[in-house]
């Protein structure tokens, strides 16, 4: 392997290396953005659970 190719190799190596940053940039972002989106999903989750018992509330009475 010539000089030339060693130095080029260390080229692609080195702009590899900075997609993969970029890359888990990118995904520590996502991971964030889940995170909050979770968090979103379980209070909405509560939220119908009242909804819901408050239908079940709201029909008892118009049972009656």
């Amino acid at each position: 392997m010539s000089e030339n190719d060693v130095i080029a190799n260390q080229k692609q190596i080195f702009k590899n290396q900075k997609v993969i940053i970029a890359n888990q940039t990118r995904i520590k972002s996502n991971q964030e953005a889940i995170k909050k989106n979770q968090a979103t999903i379980l209070k909405n989750q509560g939220s119908l659970n009242t909804i819901l018992k408050n239908q079940k509330q709201i029909l008892a009475l118009l049972k009656k």
